[in-house]
């Protein structure tokens, strides 16, 4: 099956382009007066905007859409953590299913072409949330590029039993490990067993890393150690490090020849990071978001993602990445063309990287994972987050999206 995709504007580019697709990739770019071998399907764009696929690099399906059940009632970080593991007491795979497809759709539906989901595994949930995300791999796998993040949220060493289960969820289907080591009272222990798990089983890290705002000192250097002693460069992604945002330009800059060598990816999460962060600052309160901006400027991987919806930690969200990109590029003060281009790529082929999928963008020889947008520059697509789109997963189109508004005659005032 073959597409092509005529009068499209690419990100960067001046004028409209054809794009054609044969086999799931990228076959040929050029401009809109040339002419492309004819196809099974022509889709004209008609000046639209055409993107890489969005890409979700962290998000918590087996968590999502619970704040109807467990509403906040504090609104703090504890609170979230208590009542989500009361939660978790009373999931079933079918529950965890139902919600992870409500998510999933509407995810497909934005032009989220992949994602990478993390997997509770402890005693209370056994591996209740692999068996139930583990076939939603391959039932959505026309759409998405499903991930699936074992991790453990309630520590390692404080929950006896966890390591083995950890293993076990590998075992059965598990694509990555990681864990939130400033949860355990033994975090550099707990930080050393998931790169132990990791060589066992030749797969990336991925660690919730250096959040919220107290005291605590940053893991940051026990990561950065274990990932060079273990020669684990280009396979450690981390998300949250709401606490560079308290670190001055010079001690942020002391980090980046280390993580260069490391080759460490960075994640903001700012829908989650925003509410949870400085509950304690009174006045003149901080924003503490990871500075990706400026590690990108530095050469380091970065990216942006949802991290959760509509559950205590984040009450809030759709699953559109794209809006996610909309709340970073007002919180970081993105407002420049060159910005706006750089906090698109943190959510499409910047994030791609930073969970191990590489060949993925606009250009020929890539995979055909890619959204058209109703909007003619990438300043548009971020400013107002259009909901017209069309998602097309490996040169399929699976998805479009159209908003409709019937105003009845005499009622617009």
């Amino acid at each position: 099956m073959s597409l092509k995709i005529t009068n499209v504007t690419l990100p960067g580019k001046e004028g409209y382009w054809n794009i054609a697709i044969a086999d799931g990739y990228i076959t040929e770019i050029t401009g809109a007066r040339s002419n492309i071998e004819e196809t099974n399907k022509i889709l004209d764009a008609k000046g639209q905007l055409l993107i890489p696929g969005l890409v979700d690099a962290h998000i918590h399906l087996d968590k999502a859409l619970l704040l109807e059940r467990y509403p906040a009632v504090e609104g703090t970080f504890s609170e979230a953590l208590q009542k989500t593991l009361q939660a978790k007491q009373e999931y079933t795979v079918a529950d965890i299913q139902a919600r992870a497809r409500s998510v999933i759709k509407k995810a497909i539906a934005f032009g989220t072409t992949a994602m990478r989901t993390h997997v509770e595994v402890d005693p209370i949930l056994q591996l209740k949330s692999m068996e139930a995300l583990l076939p939603l791999k391959e039932e959505y796998a026309w759409g998405i590029t499903l991930q699936l993040a074992v991790f453990a949220q309630e520590g390692i060493t404080n929950q006896p039993g966890t390591e083995n289960l950890l293993r076990k969820a590998m075992e059965i289907g598990g694509d990555v490990i990681g864990s939130a080591p400033y949860v355990d009272p033994n975090p550099k222990e707990n930080i050393r067993i998931i790169f132990e798990i990791a060589r066992e089983f030749d797969c990336d890290v991925d660690f919730h890393l250096d959040f919220l705002d107290d005291d605590a000192p940053l893991l940051l250097p026990v990561v950065i150690e274990e990932t060079l002693k273990h020669n684990w460069q280009h396979r450690v992604c981390l998300g949250h490090m709401t606490k560079l945002a308290g670190l001055t330009p010079a001690e942020l800059a002391a980090f980046i020849p280390s993580l260069k060598e490391a080759g460490i990816a960075i994640l903001a999460l700012p829908a989650t990071d925003l509410y949870m962060m400085a509950r304690q600052d009174t006045h003149n309160v901080r924003r503490g978001i990871a500075p990706i901006d400026r590690l990108a400027e530095s050469g380091i991987k970065v990216g942006l993602a949802t991290n959760n919806v509509q559950n205590l930690f984040t009450p809030f969200g759709d699953s559109d990445v794209l809006k996610i990109c909309t709340l970073l590029a007002q919180v970081l003060q993105l407002g420049t063309t060159a910005s706006h281009q750089l906090c698109l790529e943190m959510a499409t082929t910047r994030a791609a990287q930073a969970i191990g999928i590489n060949n993925y963008g606009i250009e020929v020889g890539k995979i055909a994972d890619l959204v058209l947008l109703e909007a003619n520059s990438v300043s548009a697509a971020i400013g107002t987050a259009p909901l017209n789109r069309t998602t097309i997963k490996q040169g399929q189109i699976v998805a479009q999206s159209h908003y409709v508004t019937d105003f009845q005659k005499n009622r617009l005032i």
